[in-house]
């Protein structure tokens, strides 16, 4: 007598909705879509300022337009969340051994926290803002 396999029915399109964890997961990538795009953004930012003035000022005026700055707005937001979460996974990707101790996950989170911070601080201040 043979039986019949039990084959759970999994939905294709909302299958990361059931667990947060998923969902932390989707977010994560779907973030990583926008920093993309926002690359491709600055990359033709370059092409047009080695074009010359006229084109540069012309993508200038696009990138600060209420749609650019909506744009900038989400992208800011998005990578925020790119960030964090990649952080959040730097423990599992990159073990530390010191002496026979593994160190810390919070530590290297931290790590990597602090390091952005300073890095941010020292653009700010050679942009002028700070």
């Amino acid at each position: 007598m043979s039986r019949k396999p039990y084959h759970r029915e999994v939905s294709k399109t909302t299958w990361f909705l059931k667990q947060s964890r998923y969902q932390h997961y989707m977010l994560h990538e779907i973030s990583s879509v926008f920093v993309a795009i926002y690359v491709g953004v600055l990359i033709v930012g370059l092409f047009r300022l080695a074009q010359g003035p006229e084109a540069w000022s012309g993508w200038l005026a696009a990138v600060t337009s209420p749609i650019g700055v909506i744009f900038h707005i989400l992208v800011f937001i998005f990578s925020i969340i790119h960030t964090t979460s990649w952080f959040k996974a730097v423990p599992q990707a990159m073990r530390i051994q010191r002496g026979e101790e593994i160190v810390p996950g919070n530590l290297i989170i931290g790590a990597h926290y602090g390091v952005w911070a300073v890095v941010s601080v020292v653009v700010l201040l050679v942009a002028g803002v700070a």
